[in-house]
């Protein structure tokens, strides 16, 4: 995980977004998580990283080591989706879990194979970030991301506007 993002997805999650209208009563949204490594890899990962970036865990050891991965309500790997990325069908199944239709999705990727998932699927949006596996001319050529993101300011800033 990367500085903020986990204080960004507890607020997301819970709905306490400092852009939401005061008189919205939207509960936050769903989480969810894909990945092209194994399923088995991105709970391991999911567990291991979150936990340190939750603002609101308890002083419990307990509670820390589920604090934001608890939130995540589908994960997935290459290995538990009928075709990994970029086929779309991760994103689908994760969506049927979740009880949403893509075009209620979000998704945030770090690779054009993110991109291409979230136009397969027909996401409402694809958000593309810099600080992952791929540069920056990697992702901007790649025509399934409707916006790049720098940093977590912009990415908190380019999800508002899709909420």
């Amino acid at each position: 995980f990367y500085e903020g993002i986990g204080d960004m997805l507890v607020k997301l999650h819970s709905g306490n977004d400092d852009n939401k209208d005061a008189n919205s009563s939207s509960s936050g949204v769903q989480l969810g998580a894909l990945t092209n490594a194994c399923v088995e890899y991105a709970h391991a990962v999911l567990k291991a990283n979150c936990p340190e970036f939750s603002s609101d865990a308890q002083s419990s050891p307990a509670v820390n080591d589920v604090a934001i991965y608890q939130r995540f309500s589908s994960i997935h790997g290459a290995n538990s989706v009928p075709r990994p990325k970029p086929f779309g069908d991760g994103i689908r199944l994760c969506c049927e879990e979740m009880n949403l239709t893509p075009s209620d999705v979000i998704y945030i990727g770090d690779a054009p194979t993110d991109a291409r998932a979230a136009v397969d699927a027909q996401c409402r949006a694809a958000i593309g970030v810099l600080w992952g596996s791929n540069d920056e001319d990697c992702l901007k050529n790649e025509e399934g991301f409707d916006v790049l993101c720098a940093t977590v300011d912009e990415l908190v800033s380019a999800i508002s506007k899709y909420l």
